[in-house]
């Protein structure tokens, strides 16, 4: 197992004589030597362990019976996952400790041992990615909460320009972000940083021409070397002591790092995008794999009549030259006899047969890993053209094992033009959307055993594509409508979302000069429709 900044921690549950033979600690050491062990024989031992110290997954024996019960209760709320090891378990059995708050359950049979082993590590993996994705969020505020203050007491770079945009003023800050030594900057143009062909200058234009005030905005400052640095500014009018205005104030902070930890997130919710589907997708792939198997199987007892027929066909072979008709006509009805008893005809057919399935089974589980490692992938540093149609059903299946127990997905693709993009960025804007979609027709239907409906529409415009994702779920209260592409702001119960899907599908549409609108009525549904523009200057989407 590869290990990441420390060692793996686990609490195995479990009684002194391991039942029937099988012993989760044997399973549980194909993880690794780095795999830290601590066995138990109770449930408050348990809960006192993960209380104390950093547990990555705790293991328990279902035989411990009232243990296992009251574990799965204190750890469902707060606490590492737990997985219970169950012998011989029937559907009912493993229904109940799911819904006990169980992360996984594995009936250990044949490959009980093996089974556990890749469970435990993909519940360690996924603990471990919220955990550091909560603390990427953590940092984010602390660092928007740090600019703020900084912004507010001017500590932050500053530049003073008079009515021409010559600069008066210039502090250390402004100067290392500029490229240049705050002395030599007085006196010179500002427009030589804030590029005259962008919008920064219309703000500062506008502050010098107007008075207009502008706080917070996100814009690009070109330095000296010619790197584009992202900066949140803020333009105020100055005054002399008579109340004339002479200038402006301009405060700006860089937001390189702030970016960059954007981005982190940004991956980080595609895994855990990935975490949330991976057990509808382990599904679609042990459907196929079943009878790739038992076609196995089969082909096995087949291949065993083929021999025996073709030791049949030897035989008649051998005799053959002897021109004996009686010894060749007793050959030929042993191999005749032989084809009737395994039914020779049947096992050809069939045998092909299965092998036909195999292999449509495993094209299937193929294009299924494929799109999952696609998803996964960083986008490469340039954008290509890109087949939307494409992007939006690829992201479909992903998605479409989680939702299909409770949604009927619905396809109206148009031929579209392809689009220059970044095309993991654009699929991740549709994962969420079509996310939110589920979990909107979820929150809805809730175990009343009835089913929603989601649509995927496409369509070409003159100067760009159009892509709807539709869904009849519990729709949004006009309320919130204003807010629902803020930062942070969600409306799901605490656990179930960051607030980042909305506002980050939001900046990447937005980064590919698109747009992303919704419209909404509560109690009936919700329609997010992204605009993607088929033209645009290469050196802007290079430059975002």
């Amino acid at each position: 197992m590869k290990q990441t900044d420390r060692s793996v921690r686990i609490v195995v549950a479990q009684p002194n004589t391991p039942v029937a033979g099988v012993d989760v600690r044997t399973a549980l050491r194909r993880l690794g030597a780095g795999v830290e062990l601590e066995v138990v024989g109770d449930a408050q031992t348990c809960i006192d362990l993960c209380a104390a110290g950093e547990v990555d997954l705790v293991v328990v024996d279902y035989t411990l019976a009232v243990h296992c019960e009251r574990i799965l209760k204190e750890l469902r709320s707060a606490g590492p996952p737990v997985v219970v090891a169950i012998r011989d378990a029937s559907d009912d059995v493993a229904l109940d400790v799911f819904r006990r708050g169980a992360s996984d359950c594995v009936a250990f049979g044949r490959d009980g041992e093996e089974v556990l082993a890749v469970v435990a590590l993909e519940q360690i993996r996924r603990f471990r990615t919220v955990r550091d994705r909560g603390e990427a969020e953590r940092r984010i505020r602390h660092l928007e909460q740090y600019n703020e203050s900084i912004i507010q007491n001017m500590n932050s770079a500053m530049l003073v320009v008079d009515m021409d945009g010559r600069i008066t003023f210039c502090n250390p800050p402004a100067g290392k972000i500029l490229g240049e030594d705050p002395k030599a900057l007085r006196g010179r143009a500002v427009w030589a940083w804030f590029s005259s062909d962008e919008e920064e200058v219309s703000l500062l234009a506008r502050t010098l021409s107007s008075g207009v005030s502008y706080k917070g905005a996100e814009r690009i400052v070109i330095r000296s070397d010619g790197t584009p640095v992202p900066v949140g500014i803020s333009c105020s009018p100055f005054f002399d002591s008579a109340g004339e205005k002479i200038g402006a104030v301009t405060i700006f902070q860089d937001l390189t790092e702030v970016k960059q930890l954007q981005s982190q997130v940004l991956q980080t919710e595609k895994m855990a995008s990935i975490g949330q589907l991976a057990a509808g997708v382990a599904h679609e792939i042990n459907n196929p794999m079943g009878f790739i198997h038992a076609n196995l199987f089969q082909m096995a007892e087949y291949l065993t009549d083929l021999r025996q027929v073709w030791g049949r066909v030897d035989d008649l072979l051998q005799v053959i030259p002897s021109g004996d008709l009686e010894t060749i006509r007793a050959a030929g009805e042993e191999l005749s006899e032989l084809s009737r008893e395994v039914d020779l005809a049947y096992v050809v057919s069939d045998f092909g047969k299965a092998i036909r399935e195999s292999q449509e089974g495993s094209e299937r589980i193929r294009h299924i890993v494929q799109d999952l490692r696609d998803f996964s992938h960083h986008d490469s540093s340039e954008h290509v053209l890109a087949d939307v149609n494409q992007c939006l059903d690829s992201t479909a299946t992903i998605v479409w094992p989680m939702m299909k127990q409770i949604v009927v997905l619905e396809k109206d693709y148009e031929d579209l033009q392809t689009v220059a993009c970044y095309p993991m960025q654009i699929k991740q804007v549709f994962m969420n959307l079509l996310v939110n979609a589920y979990q909107s027709i979820e929150a809805k239907v809730g175990e009343s055993g009835e089913t929603g409906k989601v649509w995927l529409r496409t369509r070409q415009r003159d100067d760009g594509v159009v892509i709807e994702v539709t869904d009849t779920g519990v729709g949004i209260p006009a309320s919130h409508i204003d807010r629902i592409f803020d930062p942070f702001f969600t409306t799901k119960k605490v656990g179930s979302g960051t607030g980042l899907g909305l506002s980050t599908s939001f900046s990447i549409v937005k980064r590919h000069g698109g747009s992303l609108t919704v419209d909404s009525k509560e109690g009936e549904g919700t329609t997010f429709r992204v605009f993607l523009p088929l033209e645009r200057d290469e050196a802007e989407l290079d430059g975002d």
